[in-house]
């Protein structure tokens, strides 16, 4: 497991072997061909473009079907001290290096959190595991175990929970699957 960061400790960053996770904004619908090519010209980078599982009703039936969960957002992350990333601004179809204020580019405390989840899932979320207690939801396991508290709207049908979430300073509501499970 690579070592994790205090939120405080940035100079840290410049240590060898600890990850370090940026997001790109760019075209909707480009993400894949931002991906190759950021691992073309960065090839220390590992990119992805995090994805979500649903169901999409048809009548009585559904069908699976995984769409992008931040659509125009590329997370990337190095563990190369001395990566820049000054380059990557000039891809096509990228329309900015998400930063913060003070012009640093590595995410940090919640966004380094969440960017550093979707890697672990390998950028699929996939259905979290849910019981009902009383008109409380309750998630088992999943991606949703971890936002339980932040969970704003089910919706009983679409087996589908909203979530809040601050990514970089901006509250983003996701809406998440998940199964039905028998309380154990």
């Amino acid at each position: 497991m690579p070592e994790q960061r205090v939120d405080s400790d940035f100079a840290a960053a410049d240590a060898p072997g600890i990850e370090r996770y940026g997001c790109l904004f760019c075209r909707t619908g480009k993400e894949e061909k931002i991906i190759r090519e950021l691992k073309a010209l960065k090839p220390e980078f590992s990119a992805m473009a995090p994805t979500k599982l649903r169901y999409r009703r048809h009548g009585q039936d559904a069908d699976e079907e995984w769409v992008r969960l931040f659509p125009g957002y590329v997370f990337f992350r190095t563990q190369d001290p001395k990566a820049s990333v000054q380059d990557v601004r000039l891809l096509d179809d990228v329309l900015r290096l998400l930063t913060y204020a003070d012009g640093r580019w590595e995410l940090c405390g919640p966004d380094e959190r969440i960017a550093r989840m979707f890697f672990e899932e390998h950028g699929a979320v996939g259905m979290s595991k849910a019981y009902y207690e009383g008109d409380r939801i309750c998630i088992a396991d999943g991606f949703l175990k971890q936002y339980e508290g932040c969970i704003t709207r089910v919706n009983r049908r679409a087996r589908t929970a909203e979530i809040r979430v601050d990514f970089h300073g901006k509250i983003v509501t996701l809406w998440l699957g998940f199964e039905l499970i028998e309380e154990t």
